[in-house]
């Protein structure tokens, strides 16, 4: 079976060389010689090989598991000696649609294989045989697309995927992406509960209670959306719950929020979002967001409950 090399070893690259290892499916982790993860990944018991060298470039399957804006200055040194035939996979198709990798190296096979799950989630769920989506591209594949599709199972399959994976294009997978992300994964989610915490508090709730209810539940509420789908979960929620989902679909889901939530898409769909990427400093945002969370009550009551019951 063909060896999959892959590039970094930071929460999804540790997560994916650990899972294939564990499945007996061949892997190699591949570091810059002056990586901090490079001595990590040798003690984890991992075949590791340093970027740039005549062993990297002997590989015939690689998984480019950097983040995404590293990934130009990684093709632009090193895809033109990457040999004739080679696959590239992306997890994420952002970085081969902003770059056209396909055009500028067409000697490599570029494919998407995308699991729908965060790192350390890939990780637990395969230890404990949960349930692990993913979606995949071939579309600039020529030729006979059935060996690499084959192997490209195998590799799913030894990841722990079991719902599907799926065929997509890397354009859908990319806007279907970043769009849960912006509408609801990272923005709706985490500041309506912040949001609704301080409503709480603010009325008298202890804080312990309101970060039970609108934090620590989520996760029990989205395993059975999950396990249920959409009608077994109203299904399944309490009278009260029920009456006041619809009350809250009432009030909260107007025109003017649906509106705001479709142009988030239509942004994406017509490429503004990916300006302000590009004029977007990301380590001042990262600093702004999280002093904006550290002293934050809810953030607070977390760190104290956490610490209780360590």
């Amino acid at each position: 079976m063909m060896r999959i090399t892959i590039i970094g070893f930071g929460n999804q690259a540790k997560s994916w060389s650990q899972n294939l290892k564990d499945s007996l499916f061949p892997v190699k982790v591949a570091l810059r010689a002056d990586s901090a993860s490079f001595e990590s990944a040798v003690n984890a018991g991992f075949d590791t090989t340093e970027i740039g060298t005549e062993d990297f470039y002997s590989g015939e399957a690689f998984a480019l598991l950097t983040p995404d804006h590293t990934h130009h200055d990684f093709m632009i040194t090193h895809g033109h000696l990457i040999r004739e035939g080679s696959v590239i996979i992306y997890a994420h198709g952002y970085s081969l649609l902003k770059h056209e990798f396909q055009i500028h190296f067409p000697h490599l096979r570029h494919v998407l294989l995308a699991p729908k799950s965060i790192g350390s989630e890939l990780r637990k769920q395969y230890e404990i045989k949960g349930k692990l989506g993913a979606v995949y591209s071939l579309e600039h594949l020529t030729g006979n697309t059935d060996p690499v599709k084959n192997w490209l199972f195998e590799l799913s399959k030894a990841l722990g995927i079991n719902l599907g994976p799926y065929p997509t294009t890397f354009k859908r997978e990319t806007q279907a992406d970043l769009y849960s992300e912006q509408g609801l994964l990272c923005s709706l989610i985490p500041y309506v509960a912040k949001e609704m915490f301080s409503h709480l508090v603010e009325a008298g709730t202890e804080p312990e209670l309101a970060y039970f209810e609108c934090w620590h539940e989520l996760k029990l509420i989205v395993n059975a959306m999950v396990d249920k789908g959409p009608q077994g979960f109203f299904d399944l929620i309490s009278p009260n719950a029920l009456i006041g989902s619809e009350k809250g679909y009432e009030r909260l889901m107007t025109p003017a929020f649906q509106s705001n939530l479709k142009s988030l898409l239509t942004e994406i769909q017509e490429g503004s979002f990916d300006e302000q990427i590009e004029n977007s400093d990301v380590e001042t945002l990262r600093k702004k967001i999280r002093s904006r969370w550290s002293e934050d009550p809810l953030n607070k009551t977390f760190q104290k409950i956490s610490q209780e019951n360590k």
